[in-house]
Formats: structure tokens, sequence, C-alpha cells
């Protein structure tokens, strides 16, 4: 289920990031990304 699907409280956060040999070259130092509550305009 996508996490957008989600319609409660998670109580649960993740502990890990799992498949870090493989992950995308644009995964880095993503803190510093605006973020939006839902689409951006």
């Amino acid at each position: 289920m996508p996490a957008g699907g989600l319609d409660s409280p998670v109580d649960i956060r993740p502990d890990a990031h799992i498949c870090m040999a493989s992950k995308a070259n644009w995964d880095e130092d993503l803190e510093s990304v605006e973020k939006f509550d839902g689409f951006p305009d």
C-alpha cells in the first residue's frame, strides 16, 4: 500500500534504510529539498 493511502496516524517509524547499494543517484541530501503538504502549484 502506498504511504499516501494511509488515512490514520502511523505509530511506527522507519529505523533503517535498505537496498542502499542500488539507490538512485539523486537519493542524497534529501533533507534540503522543499516539502509540500499536497501537490505543488
